[in-house]
């Protein structure tokens, strides 16, 4: 059992939003309106400037130990993931995130990132770690 993890190194992130876009873009019709990127965008101000982070899932399982229906679980590779049909969108899941990328789409269900899950099984990166030039978004394999 292989237990990915996706980092993210606040210091390193320029804020330019490469991140955001390819998540949407990775998770999203092309035809789809009004898209969400399981990543989120926050101003931080550190040693004397101010600047924009993109910051995204951790995997952390806070959203898995309150959900009353085991509707979020925790596959192979270490991954959260969320099985919709057993979820009954009570929303405890996006108040214990500590990052605050939980939605809940049209169909009142939650969503989240899924680390690209069909990608690491294809041997390749999370779109978000690919895209991401100055190494602040990676991933890490804690075997």
């Amino acid at each position: 059992m292989r237990n990915y993890y996706i980092g993210f190194d606040k210091e390193k992130c320029v804020g330019c939003y490469a991140c955001y876009v390819i998540c949407q873009d990775a998770h999203s019709d092309i035809y789809e309106e009004n898209t969400n990127s399981f990543r989120t965008i926050c101003r931080v101000a550190e040693k004397g400037y101010e600047k924009n982070i993109c910051p995204g899932c951790i995997h952390c399982g806070r959203c898995m130990e309150v959900c009353p229906r085991q509707a979020v679980y925790r596959e192979e590779a270490g991954f959260i993931l969320v099985e919709q049909e057993k979820c009954i969108g009570c929303k405890r899941c996006e108040s214990v995130c500590p990052v605050k990328v939980i939605y809940f789409g049209k169909n009142g269900k939650m969503e989240k990132c899924d680390g690209c899950i069909e990608r690491i099984r294809k041997g390749r990166k999370p779109a978000c770690v690919e895209i991401c030039c100055t190494g602040a978004v990676y991933l890490e394999n804690k075997q």
